[in-house]
């Protein structure tokens, strides 16, 4: 498979440890209390049918927030119809903007980035299963099964990892770009 020419985002996100996380972050299996630096009452969103039960916006809004991000309701995705939010982590003229739009009846994050330069945007915003891929294949990394992976949140813990991990991420790219 022919590794894709990387775009500017998806470069600033390949300098940090974005691809790696972001599967990992996919990874439902995993013990996210053990990664988690809070604790939580009802961590589990686990239903006795097995699936997950759905959080609300809020919920992960106050996440991104206590991960130190700018929250506010609502996104580019024009249909009303989503649960979506805009996380910006700024460093000077920098912003780093993630529309977040969650599943409905799930807890997935559909996320799609674009930097703004003085308000300007960098590029079209990007969605960060895809940069992900790209990276890896840039790196002659075999592509994940499913490839095209989001973090579908099944605890309050993994939350708290995943939005703290992007925040950090972001303003990673945020200061990069600044410089």
């Amino acid at each position: 498979m022919t590794s894709p020419a990387l775009s500017p985002l998806a470069h600033a996100l390949a300098r940090t440890d974005f691809a790696e996380n972001w599967y990992r972050w996919c990874d439902a299996k995993r013990d996210w209390a053990a990664e988690a630096t809070g604790t939580y009452e009802e961590d589990t969103l686990l239903t006795a049918s097995g699936a997950f039960a759905a959080l609300p916006a809020s919920e992960f809004m106050r996440a991104y927030r206590a991960a130190g991000a700018e929250v506010s309701r609502g996104s580019r995705v024009p249909d009303a119809r989503h649960r979506s939010f805009t996380v910006e982590v700024a460093a000077g003229p920098a912003v780093c903007s993630l529309a977040v739009q969650l599943g409905r009846g799930l807890n997935s994050q559909e996320c799609g980035l674009v930097v703004l330069l003085d308000s300007e945007p960098q590029g079209q915003p990007e969605t960060l299963h895809a940069v992900a891929l790209a990276i890896r294949r840039t790196r002659g990394e075999p592509d994940p099964n499913p490839p095209y992976p989001r973090p579908i949140i099944g605890s309050r813990s993994q939350l708290e990892v995943v939005s703290s991990g992007i925040v950090d991420v972001l303003g990673q790219v945020a200061r990069g770009w600044a410089s």
